[in-house]
């Protein structure tokens, strides 16, 4: 029999909420129900995830002249598109699914268009500027308490530290 912080613990794990205060019978029928719900995955810890894990595939074209949603800064893409990918997932109307579907895309496109446009801007950088733009990214680390952002950020200081060894 499990105890009751067993339980707690498994219910986090799955990503239920409003577990706490409850009795052991309450928090075993919570945790039978969210079993059900999802199938049982190994969780693994979280881990920078590459451009590939967001659905894109790395070897798709990207354009040459700034897509719609190229203005935006790689980490607003990523929460969008994680958001789009999240709303497919749920279950939506065909209708909407189409349009998400096209939505998600274009986001995808501006995603790696600025993704692409950062690795080259580092290609022409100097080293010294390299740790100047690392120093920089890693005070915005400091400063972050987004999930989200915190990838984006340890992807681009992963990439400059790349050049400067």
């Amino acid at each position: 029999m499990p105890t009751v912080c067993e339980l707690q613990i498994e219910l986090k794990r799955l990503g239920v909420r409003g577990y706490s205060g409850k009795k052991k019978a309450q928090l075993e029928d919570m945790l039978n129900k969210a079993k059900s719900k999802k199938p049982e995955t190994k969780q693994e810890p979280k881990q920078a995830k590459p451009v590939a894990l967001l659905g894109m595939k790395t070897e798709q074209a990207v354009p040459d002249t700034a897509p719609p949603l190229a203005n935006k800064s790689l980490i607003e893409l990523y929460k969008k598109i994680q958001s789009l990918q999240k709303r497919l997932d749920d279950n939506v109307n065909p209708n909407e699914k189409k349009q998400t579907e096209n939505t998600l895309d274009k986001y995808k496109i501006a995603f790696r268009y600025n993704r692409k446009k950062f690795m080259d801007s580092l290609k022409t950088m100097n080293k010294t500027e390299l740790r100047k733009m690392r120093d920089k990214l890693q005070k915005q680390l400091l400063k972050t308490k987004d999930n989200d952002e915190e990838l984006i950020l340890r992807g681009q200081i992963a990439e400059i530290g790349k050049l400067i060894i």
